[in-house]
């Protein structure tokens, strides 16, 4: 591959961390959204790039000495979902075309783009192999969802998920701890409760796998959120409100039967304490290793170690 062919990115290129090992491609540029927590698009004008453009990409990838070796891939940035279903297609199907032992295409999606797409453009879509949808649902409080801007409701995440299911794309979603700040046990407490109800509704009734998987709150600078944080309208929330928080989540899980593949993290780099498990199967493992953070804080992650 000469000096000329080269994939483009637009810096910073925001992924999960689940998809560290896979070859990244930028479809859209920053997030259609503007959570007061959220960083990605900070500093980038929301565009779709065009599908030569992208074509470009997958060609240079595809003609790397390690295509064979590519596995995954993940179409970048904020919510690649809200392409056109034409156009996303397409790419899809050129992306798998390409590259010999590619397995799946990700990416990450919010819930009002899941809901604007049918279930035949979403069969469509995972057909083609487009397999794992990431989505941010923060929250199952409504109260909490308004709040922080996030654009989307519970009831709007139950819909979206059902329909990714339906259409056998693997659901990966993420709750952030500490988003109501601290002093607020009333907020904290109904964060916790509501998520676990979100989960306990989209529990599926097979035995597929999917994914939940909790953040701890960071506040990136040139966020709203940090702007509050500045005028001291908002304080974080310490660690052990954090763990407290996460506890009565747990809890509340409360699944038809434990045979169910709920793949849980909590142990990504913004994380005190991290937590690994299949709800609810793992659930008293799990509350027990929270009870022991609560008692021995030696063991948690200290702040300068904490990152997004």
């Amino acid at each position: 591959m000469n000096n000329q062919e080269t994939i483009y990115y637009c810096n910073p290129v925001f992924r999960p961390p689940s998809e560290g090992n896979s070859l990244l491609i930028q479809l859209t540029e920053g997030c259609t959204y503007r959570c007061d927590f959220c960083m990605s698009n900070l500093r980038k004008n929301f565009k779709i790039r065009s599908v030569d453009e992208v074509k470009r990409d997958l060609d240079i990838g595809a003609r790397s000495r390690y295509s064979s070796s590519v596995r995954k891939l993940f179409f970048l940035d904020g919510n690649a979902m809200v392409t056109p279903v034409e156009k996303l297609l397409e790419l899809t199907i050129y992306a798998m075309k390409n590259f010999p032992n590619l397995e799946r295409v990700g990416v990450y999606a919010h819930a009002k783009d899941i809901l604007k797409k049918s279930d035949n453009d979403l069969k469509a879509l995972s057909d083609a192999g487009l397999k794992i949808a990431y989505v941010g649902f923060e929250s199952g409080s409504d109260e909490l969802l308004k709040m922080v801007h996030k654009n989307a409701t519970k009831m709007d995440f139950i819909n979206a998920s059902k329909k990714l299911m339906k259409a056998n794309i693997t659901l990966s979603a993420t709750f952030i701890n500490g988003l109501g700040g601290a002093y607020n046990e009333s907020v904290s407490k109904t964060h916790a409760i509501e998520s676990a109800d979100l989960v306990n509704q989209i529990f599926p009734d097979d035995e597929r796998i999917w994914y939940i998987a909790f953040l701890s709150l960071m506040i990136p600078s040139g966020t709203k959120m940090y702007e509050r944080k500045t005028k001291g309208d908002f304080t974080e929330m310490s660690s052990n409100e954090i763990l407290n928080e996460l506890k009565l989540f747990i809890e509340s899980i409360n699944f038809p039967n434990k045979s169910a593949n709920c793949i849980f993290r909590s142990n990504h780099a913004s994380n005190y304490l991290p937590l690994r498990g299949v709800l609810e199967r793992d659930k008293s493992k799990l509350l027990n290793l929270i009870e022991y953070g609560l008692k021995n804080k030696d063991i948690l992650k200290a702040e300068h170690y904490r990152a997004l």
